[in-house]
């Protein structure tokens, strides 16, 4: 079968990797600006289709019929050609559904938000709407937002006048996909009722919004089970056969853990080099020392920076190169002891990372002249209770580091996929 994708860009798709492990499919991504899909669609050159964004809603003129949720929701992601003839599917609600009951959370009977006006936005609605809860959408421009007829449409303005009541926040905008990893489509601080929410967005793992939900103890998921779970539907119809449910989670877990970095934060001295270095060895993983790093773009130790041109100056540096690894997939970061101090820093690395605090016991920590803030022993034990509680709120799991480095990676080591074929 001659598979495939259409959208702009498509760079960084996952969509033929998830393809191949559903079912060992071919799938060919074709990049098309929108003055090539008029030819596109007359040549019917393949047999199935997903489409993302921009083109959901424009493919709809091409469809000879619509079946199903593409009915409902008047948005095409997947294109069945039964023998010339266009048939427009929509297999992003049910990925919705999937991504909604992932945050393990009652949905019915909720009233939700679902940020955006496009296809997306429209199958989140939908499958809001079959999972017995309440939808609105909020769009910028709510007088333009057609095909919402039986949905209420608001405007971000009176969202925010009047929150109440709103406990389900949907993302379905492009807003903080990579690489603008600091857009995001809502102010959380606006909406006091939320429990939990959802971001369409699957690159990077963790939105910003993702992530800031997740800092004020809320369910939050991204879009990687959504992606996967679409794309299960989709090769139930391109097959005409009925699959393993059990595939979308899978193959959902594999794409992450092949996808994400391992982030190892904590205290100076707690081992993050060493551990970090024998991690990346043995899982054969690019590895990263944030200090190193900084030292050879310095051309100096970072005590003689410090001295020269002082922690604001260092902190800038170190923030820069944070911003830079945020986009990087599939490697080890041992960070600087004080990356955790600006949580811009750790949004980014958490990104596309899994934060895992190496917590050393004090007594067994070192003073070094070559750490400035902690040189000695009175200024290690300082930055200890200073520090320890921002370790723990910006790290997804913890691993004791008391013992050697090797003890430590046999635990880390189980967080890493089996195979790294991503």
């Amino acid at each position: 079968m001659k598979l495939g994708l259409i959208g702009k860009p498509l760079g960084h798709s996952k969509s033929p990797w998830i393809h191949k492990e559903l079912t060992g499919a071919d799938y060919s991504l074709w990049e098309l600006g929108s003055e090539e899909l008029d030819g596109f669609f007359a040549k019917k050159d393949f047999d199935g289709l997903n489409v993302t964004i921009p083109y959901k809603l424009k493919v709809v003129k091409y469809m000879d019929d619509l079946e199903g949720d593409a009915v409902r929701t008047g948005a095409v992601n997947t294109v069945i050609n039964r023998g010339g003839l266009l048939i427009g599917c929509n297999t992003d609600t049910a990925g919705a559904k999937y991504l909604l009951k992932s945050l393990g959370i009652p949905v019915e009977g909720k009233r939700a938000a679902v940020l955006g006006s496009g296809g997306a936005a429209r199958a989140a609605a939908e499958a809001l709407k079959q999972l017995g809860a309440e939808p609105m959408i909020v769009s910028r421009c709510p007088e333009d937002a057609d095909g919402f007829k039986k949905i209420r449409t608001i405007s971000y303005e009176k969202l925010y006048k009047d929150p109440r009541g709103i406990s389900l926040l949907v993302n379905a905008t492009p807003l903080g996909m990579s690489p603008d990893l600091d857009g995001t489509a809502a102010d959380l601080n606006k909406l006091p009722d939320l429990e939990a929410v959802a971001d369409v967005v699957a690159n990077p793992l963790r939105t910003r919004l993702v992530f800031e939900a997740q800092q004020k103890g809320l369910k939050a998921a991204g879009g990687i089970r959504m992606l996967v779970a679409q794309a299960f539907a989709a090769e139930e119809l391109f097959t005409g056969k009925t699959l393993d449910p059990a595939l979308i989670e899978k193959c959902a877990e594999k794409l992450i853990k092949s996808t994400r970095s391992i982030v190892l934060t904590g205290m100076p001295s707690a081992g993050k080099t060493t551990t970090g270095r024998l991690l990346a060895q043995k899982a054969g993983m690019p590895f990263i020392d944030m200090d190193e790093e900084l030292e050879k773009r310095f051309g100096m130790p970072i005590a003689q920076y410090f001295s020269e041109f002082g922690e604001e100056s260092f902190r800038a540096q170190e923030k820069l190169l944070a911003q830079e690894l945020s986009l990087r997939e599939g490697c080890v970061i041992a960070t600087g002891g004080g990356t955790v101090l600006d949580p811009d820093n750790m949004r980014r690395l958490m990104a596309n990372g899994l934060a895992v605090w190496l917590d050393r016991s004090l007594p067994l920590l070192k003073a070094s002249k070559e750490r400035p803030l902690a040189a000695d022993k009175a200024a290690l034990e300082k930055l200890w209770v200073k520090r320890r509680g921002i370790y723990e709120k910006y790290s997804d799991t913890r691993a004791e580091a008391d013992g050697s480095p090797e003890e430590t990676v046999r635990e880390l080591i189980k967080l890493l996929p089996e195979d790294k074929t991503c």
